[in-house]
């Protein structure tokens, strides 16, 4: 049964990460967590190493349809690799609860910032 898990797990991520851009760390890591029973530390480095490979491939499909800002792609990606670094010493020094309600708060904001983003504006015309 786990083994169906993980790959619903894998399915919901890598189409939220094509889909949405999000890489799939949203749907992975509280999915492992939940239905898997993972501890945070793991299962944030086993949805990182799975956003390797979505990101690959959906950035290429998105690539091809000329959805990628080169220019502002590889301006964003260098300090993106050093604050990756960073992030997973700091995760790394945390408790698995406390990353856990991190992880938690975060979500939850980003979550509630896009509502209501999305809420005030007006839906574009086609």
């Amino acid at each position: 049964m786990e083994v169906l898990w993980e790959l619903l797990i894998g399915v919901a991520g890598g189409f939220a990460g094509g889909l949405l851009g999000i890489g799939g760390g949203a749907i992975y890591v509280p999915a492992m967590v939940i239905l898997l029973d993972t501890d945070q530390h793991l299962a944030q480095g086993a949805s990182l190493a799975a956003i390797i490979a979505t990101g690959i491939v959906a950035t290429f499909a998105h690539y091809r349809r000329g959805n990628v800002d080169v220019q502002v792609a590889t301006r964003v990606a260098p300090p993106a690799v050093i604050a990756g670094f960073a992030g997973a010493f700091a995760a790394d020094a945390l408790d698995a609860i406390v990353l856990q309600r991190v992880f938690a708060v975060v979500v939850v904001y980003f979550a509630l910032s896009m509502i209501a983003g999305a809420l005030r504006k007006e839906p574009s015309a086609s």
